[in-house]
């Protein structure tokens, strides 16, 4: 967990356009407010002297606004005393990362997981029928993975009520995901269950909520491997009557 603050005012460029640069919070050297020496406090100045590379760049336009997000932080480390914290969000990040420890997770492996109130109204009342799991990977320079929750309303339309990013694909992390899905809606019980053709998905699913009656393969997925499959046919009048049969 990491904040990020302003060192300075915003750039406006020449075509309106407004820049924001958002430093690490460890970033540069302290500076007291007050005249004097004022004592620090007894865990030290959150500032390391040096500069943090970890930024946030975030532009913003008449259309749209644009942010860039550099992770890597150097020169410190992510020390909990020094993140400006309530005392219950000490509490529960301190809590979180003994949790992603228990799963074996290192420090620097990265696990987000978004759900709204929204979102657990509608899993609440269309997750009984049908959840759906798909994995989206290479969204940025980083290397982090999507993992979504879908679930489908009764005019068959598709609606992600949970987002998860991650750097690692394992059905650790999908623990991590379905376990914090079940603390704050409870179990719950589905019917059917569609997933990619990787197992960690519906293995952690079955592990954190329980069984469940239909696994199915998302089409997509079937599709491909059928096509896969039938290029092994090499003769082109038996591959085309086999593909026939399959779609139909």
């Amino acid at each position: 967990m990491s904040k990020y603050v302003r060192q300075r005012g915003g750039k406006t460029l020449k075509n309106g356009d407004i820049v924001l640069n958002y430093h690490c919070c460890r970033s540069g050297t302290y500076k007291p407010k007050e005249k004097g020496v004022k004592s620090l406090k007894s865990q030290g100045s959150a500032k390391i002297g040096i500069s943090c590379p970890a930024i946030v760049k975030v532009r913003y336009s008449t259309e749209n606004v644009v942010v860039q997000y550099f992770p890597n932080h150097k020169n410190h480390e992510n020390e909990l005393e020094h993140l400006r914290l309530s005392e219950s969000d000490r509490a529960a990040v301190a809590e979180q990362r003994q949790s992603g420890k228990d799963y074996g997770l290192k420090d620097e492996d990265f696990v987000l997981i978004i759900m709204t109130d929204f979102q657990k109204e509608i899993i609440t009342k269309y997750g009984k029928d049908k959840i759906c799991i798909d994995g989206t990977h290479g969204l940025n320079s980083y290397d982090f993975n999507l993992y979504s929750v879908v679930v489908v309303d009764e005019h068959k339309n598709g609606i992600p009520v949970a987002f998860c990013f991650s750097n690692k694909s394992s059905e650790v992390v999908f623990r991590i995901y379905f376990s914090a899905i079940k603390n704050d809606v409870d179990i719950i019980e589905t019917t059917t269950f569609m997933t990619d053709d990787a197992p960690g998905f519906y293995n952690a699913s079955s592990y954190v909520m329980g069984t469940v009656k239909n696994v199915l393969l998302c089409a997509w997925h079937v599709t491909r491997n059928w096509h896969q499959n039938l290029n092994k046919i090499k003769n082109p009048e038996k591959r085309k009557i086999v593909n026939k049969a399959l779609k139909t």
